[in-house]
């Protein structure tokens, strides 16, 4: 059994992303895979500034989202997408994960670390902008991104009222690219 982290990098109650991040946490967890989902809100960090890192150190949010990373096999992050680019939540949250406690850059969390990202938006590329922001920012700090991300367009009429994936075939392919993803993890975690 692997296990993965969850997550959406939006704070919004009702978001698009963490509903996509739903559906993918409900999928694994019916495969029996272990899921720990999580909340951005439950990890209140500051804004990363070098001036603010040296007076505070590493805060115990980021490093308990280190430990996160560290002790599962998986991770799946929900994208927001941001007038095309990267949410500044996101990137924070990533930022302050990759520093260690004595203030220097530390991307052992992330090396080796499969991870598959989902995006969601209103518009009719569904986040894919941001999302390849994403995926720039984790293979460069060691992850290795799944090459097949869940893009969700049209959020406003791509869910159901119980929460899944109005369209038929998206809901396949995203079952199927979960199924792919846990292969992968399975065999880097193995």
């Amino acid at each position: 059994m692997a296990r993965y982290l969850t997550f959406s990098g939006s704070r919004r109650e009702a978001s698009f992303n963490t509903a996509v991040i739903n559906i993918v946490s409900r999928e694994l967890t019916t495969s029996n895979q272990q899921v720990t989902a999580i909340s951005l809100n439950d990890f209140e960090l500051p804004l990363y500034e070098q001036p603010t890192e040296q007076q505070l150190g590493l805060p115990e949010q980021a490093t308990d989202l280190r430990n996160l990373f560290k002790h599962h096999d998986g991770v799946i992050i929900g994208c927001p997408e941001y007038n095309g680019i990267l949410p500044p939540l996101l990137l924070n949250t990533l930022t302050w994960i990759s520093r260690s406690s004595e203030g220097q850059p530390d991307l052992s969390v992330f090396q080796g670390k499969p991870v598959l990202i989902t995006s969601c938006s209103p518009g009719s590329l569904g986040g894919i902008r941001a999302a390849a922001h994403l995926k720039s920012f984790l293979s460069g700090v060691g992850c290795v991104v799944f090459p097949e991300m869940i893009i969700v367009a049209n959020a406003f009429s791509a869910f159901d009222p119980s929460g899944n994936l109005a369209d038929e075939n998206l809901s396949r392919k995203t079952v199927t690219t979960i199924q792919q993803f846990h292969q992968l993890t399975s065999k880097i975690s193995a």
